[in-house]
């Protein structure tokens, strides 16, 4: 009897290690079915991936046929399509449908139908004139894709919203292009991207187009100002030029933007922007990682103004004059701190300095600094950041490093009043 009960404990066991006994697992099957548009032609060339589960995506490719096959698990499934390498006519430049729920049974055909497209004839031109821009690259103007109306792709399954991208579009000699669109009542705004050269200047600009309906063929005009080379200096307060400023002029309305140009040697620019009201920003955030700080300039700041730009006029921005924070950091029992720092309370945040008049003419103009010290405090405690004046300045943390990944640090509240050089005494915690 003992015998008997041996052998069946050891038979049990041995189907519970090949999966024959307690919880089966999921049989195996094969799915075909075609990709076609919705018109009914096929599309090759398409990526299918099918999930089951939590089990890892099976990945599949259309043949000329549309047609497909995946030997895969049975259950609850979603899947993905993705556009060919290579445009296909009469579809998105690229697209994709994802998440679309099904259930695989044995030897189950799945049929896709791609939802309906619409024609969107896009012109780009200069504003005020009829001239067009050929070889203007299209593009989402804020995200990679654009997201259309939802669509059954699946018959049984839920509605699913593709996404589509148009990147790689380009005008021809009229400056027109004609995208095919998945309908989309909100189509994303599309951007011109072209190259304007003038006056020794090579810039890239992008011109905006509207967000339109795109539930039947539609026309698109995306209009690009004129644009005039534009020139300046930025200068610290001693009239010195400031190397290595990014400097943006946009043009009111937002239509052109011109790329960041630096400033050289000499503090000097070149760029290119639309005549009229502009709005500028002159940053150095670039140089808070320095390790030689820049004379007479905070070592993280920006600089806007709403300006005018009428391409002959050059633009002379002179920064304010800085003061020096000095801080003096100890311990407990009054001991200097040395190799301590001063670092934004939070990171990138930036603090609105007072506002100057950085160029003739035009008094709105707005200063805001990164509080990031100098130097490692010295033998004595003493560190020191070099700042443009501010009546109340923002917070900011004096950091000890002290290994480990530990740091002994305090933070300074808003407030200090920094109308010209000025020093305080911090006091760090231990560790």
């Amino acid at each position: 009897m003992r015998r008997t009960t041996a052998v069946t404990a050891l038979a049990v066991a041995g189907l519970l290690a090949t999966g024959l006994v307690g919880t089966a697992e999921a049989a195996r099957t094969t799915v075909t079915g075609t990709v076609t548009t919705d018109a009914g032609a096929p599309v090759a060339g398409v990526k299918v991936s099918i999930k089951v589960g939590s089990r890892r995506a099976v990945t599949t490719t259309t043949n000329a046929s549309g047609a497909f096959s995946a030997n895969v698990r049975t259950g609850n499934a979603k899947i993905a399509l993705a556009s060919p390498g290579a445009p296909v006519a009469n579809l998105p430049q690229s697209w994709s449908v994802k998440r679309i729920a099904t259930s695989i049974s044995n030897n189950q055909v799945l049929k896709f139908s791609l939802p309906p497209t619409s024609n969107v004839a896009v012109t780009v031109r200069r504003a005020m004139s009829t001239a067009p821009i050929p070889g203007a690259a299209i593009t989402q103007c804020l995200a990679s894709t654009s997201s259309a109306d939802r669509y059954a792709v699946l018959a049984g399954a839920t509605k699913v919203a593709p996404r589509q991208n148009f990147t790689g579009a380009v005008t021809d000699a009229d400056g027109q292009v004609t995208l095919t669109s998945f309908k989309d009542s909100t189509l994303g705004r599309l951007c011109a991207g072209f190259v304007q050269t003038d006056g020794g200047a090579t810039t890239t600009y992008a011109a905006r187009g509207p967000i339109k309906d795109a539930t039947a063929d539609v026309a698109m005009n995306i209009y690009a100002p004129v644009v005039v080379p534009q020139d300046g200096i930025v200068q610290d307060s001693t009239t010195s030029g400031v190397e290595g400023m990014k400097v943006a002029l946009r043009s009111a309305g937002g239509q052109v933007d011109s790329v960041s140009t630096p400033t050289t040697s000499t503090g000097d620019f070149l760029t290119e922007v639309a005549p009229g009201s502009v709005f500028a920003r002159f940053s150095s955030r670039s140089l808070s990682g320095t390790t030689a700080p820049p004379v007479n300039v905070p070592r993280s700041f920006k600089a806007t103004i709403d300006g005018s730009a009428d391409g002959l006029t050059p633009w002379v921005v002179q920064l304010p004059e800085t003061v020096t924070l000095t801080v003096e950091v100890l311990n407990a029992d009054g001991s200097p701190v040395k190799n301590a720092v001063i670092r934004p309370a939070s990171a990138g945040a930036l603090d609105a300095a007072n506002p100057g008049t950085l160029v003739a003419g035009q008094p709105d103009a707005q200063i805001s600094q990164l509080i990031y010290g100098d130097a490692l405090s010295d033998g004595v405690g003493l560190t020191s950041a070099r700042l443009f004046p501010d009546t109340s300045l923002g917070a900011f943390k004096v950091t000890k490093n002290v290994g480990g990944g530990k740091t002994r640090s305090t933070v300074v509240a808003a407030g200090t009043v920094l109308t010209s050089s000025t020093q305080i005494t911090v006091v760090l915690p231990p560790a």
